[in-house]
Formats: structure tokens, sequence, C-alpha cells
């Protein structure tokens, strides 16, 4: 069974990771007192700065700017490296991991961004998602509930209250993303082969995933982050404790 600490405490000036730990990071990406200038220059490596440089807006290229900055901030606490010294490789559906050639130590990480809030879910030898989405209106909800999600999933949506739905539809999109991304496959998983258990239960409780209707080795959790967001871990196994901290610099 796993444990999860409630409060999101600031960042430890260095961090250890064992298999049973999991890390999770919160960020804002609109945090006016960072040097985005600066951060761009000391910190990004060159292929991210060509990524920037093909975003149009103003907005978008801050929020990559601090979002993969925030990234090099939390793992250099693991790798013994300063943030700008982090090596990535990237899978074929574009998740990156930490290249072993720069970095034996076999660290697994996720992140995702929505809006202006950015986690970052760090562990050691096992795999691991997490995804986060900012509450809003969704055009077309019903279908894309529809084509994306099973038939139990569809009957739990649909059975919220109107005030409700918003939060059914991201509390679904949230579990099911996160364990795509921990397969590596971020949402090109075929969504409508595997059935989340999707009744939430309280914050920090885990549910067992199920994939062609045997129950899988994997822990999908809700994470409280802000109450204007909705975020899920899914990780590997069930014997782990959970530490959140917060950026209180960078």
């Amino acid at each position: 069974m796993n444990k999860v600490s409630e409060i999101w405490d600031n960042s430890p000036a260095a961090s250890e990771l064992s298999e049973n730990l999991v890390h999770i990071w919160k960020g804002r990406t609109d945090d006016s007192t960072l040097d985005v200038d600066k951060l761009h220059m000391e910190i990004l490596s060159q292929e991210e700065k060509k990524r920037v440089s093909r975003l149009r807006s103003a907005k978008d290229k801050m929020r990559f700017i601090v979002s993969r900055s925030l990234l090099r901030k939390s793992l250099s606490h693991y790798l013994q490296a300063a943030p700008s010294e982090v090596r990535f490789t990237y899978n074929k559906y574009g998740k990156p991991n930490i290249d072993p050639q720069y970095h034996p130590e076999n660290i697994k990480f996720n992140l995702s961004h929505s809006e202006n809030l950015a986690l970052y879910a760090i562990t050691q030898n096992r795999e691991i998602g997490i995804d986060v989405e900012y509450i809003r209106k969704v055009d077309k909800a019903d279908k894309i509930v529809k084509r994306f999600f099973s038939k139990e999933e569809g009957e739990f949506y649909h059975s919220q209250p109107n005030n409700m739905k918003n939060w059914a539809f991201f509390t679904l999109w949230t579990r099911k993303e996160a364990y795509s991304k921990a397969m590596g496959m971020g949402i090109g998983l075929p969504t409508k082969e595997f059935d989340l258990q999707l009744v939430p239960p309280e914050v920090g409780h885990s549910n067992d995933i199920r994939a062609e209707n045997k129950v899988s080795k994997w822990s999908l959790i809700n994470i409280e982050v802000d109450s204007d967001y909705l975020a899920a871990l899914a990780t590997e196994g069930y014997d782990f404790e959970i530490y959140h901290w917060k950026f209180d610099n960078i």
C-alpha cells in the first residue's frame, strides 16, 4: 500500500530516490519573479532553444522556457549535474527520458503542464506517468467521450449532473492520460482497450487499472494540486511513498 504526504513542501537542497519513493514537483510557469531570459540562455539546450524559436506567442515561449527549466532543476537534485547538463533521449512518440549514457542512475520521470501549472513525477526503476489539466469548458465533450472512452467510462460521465460534467470529463482524461504516458505512448495508446476503475476514491487512494479484463500491477492516484486543476499519477507497483515538493526558487 502506498503512502502519500499531503503537504507541498519547499524544494529540498538535495534529494535521494529509491524504488520505494515517488517525488512530485509543482511549479508555476507564470511566476513574474523569474528571469526568463536568463533561464533561456543558461539552462536550456540548443535543441530546446530551437523549439522556443518555433513557438509563435510570447506566452507559449515563456511557458516552455520555464517548464523545461523547472524539469532540469528538479532532475538536477538527483543526477549530481547542473540543470544545463542534464541529457535527454526521446522515444518515437516524443516522450523524454534521461540519457543513460550520461546518467546511469535509472531515474524515471514524466511531466505535464496545463495553463500556468507544471507537474513533474520522478522515481527510480519504475515506469511513471503524470497528467494535469486546467478545468475548463470542453467543446464537444460528449463526442470526445464517445470516441475515446469505454462504455463504462461513458456511463460514469453521463451519470454526473450538468454542474459536474467538466469535473467528470477531466477526471477521466487525466487518469487515462497518466496511464498512457506511463506506457510511453501518450494519448496515442488505444484508449478503449483498457478501462480504469473510474469512480474517484479519496485523494491519495490508488485504483487498479484493468487491461484486457485482467488486473494489472499499476497504481493510479489522484493528485490534489489546485482548486482549478485536476491531476493524476500512474506508476508501476503498489509499495511506495509519495512526497510533494514545490519550487521555492530557481
